[in-house]
This record gives C-alpha cells, structure tokens and sequence, in this order.
C-alpha cells in the first residue's frame, strides 16, 4: 500500500533493459538511470555536478513496452511509489 510518497526519476538509461518473466509467466525488465546534476555552489559561486544512479524495474505489459521501445542513452522518466529499498552508490 502507497502511503503518498511517490519518486519521479528523469535520466539517462545506462544500459539496455534486460526483459525476464517470472515462472508464473510475468514479465519483468530491469534496468538503470542515470541522473545528472548541476548547480552554483553559494559560498565559492563554482559550478559543481553530481550524478546519481538507480537501478528500476518494470512489471507486466510495461516491462514488454519498455525492453522493446527503450536502448541504452534513451532519455526516460519514471514514476513510482518511493521504496524502503532504495539506496545510493558512492
């Protein structure tokens, strides 16, 4: 259950979506997105950038859509409940 909180994610894929089905016959694709980030530091007016990455997984026909429309460099958004299981790579 949702409790509200959603993430919406707008990067670049690092790789191509794997598609795999589950034994039951359901479709899952896993895939990465990178998100860059720019901005002014205050105290020293330097730009600085950072980049973040996080790894997604679609279900049912939109893990069929995303493995067949969907290449590695695409520009994609996403939009899903936030998850305890997120974490950041250093």
């Amino acid at each position: 259950m949702s409790n509200g909180n959603h993430i919406t994610i707008v990067g670049n894929l690092t790789r191509d979506p794997e598609l795999r089905f589950t034994p039951s016959g359901q479709a899952t694709a896993t895939f990465g997105v990178a998100v860059n980030r720019r901005w002014q530091n205050r105290q020293t007016q330097e730009w600085e950038e950072a980049t973040s990455f996080f790894d997604v997984v679609s279900w049912g026909q939109l893990a069929e859509n995303t493995a067949q429309s969907l290449t590695r460099g695409t520009r994609a958004m996403t939009r899903s409940p936030s998850s305890h299981g997120t974490q950041q790579r250093p």
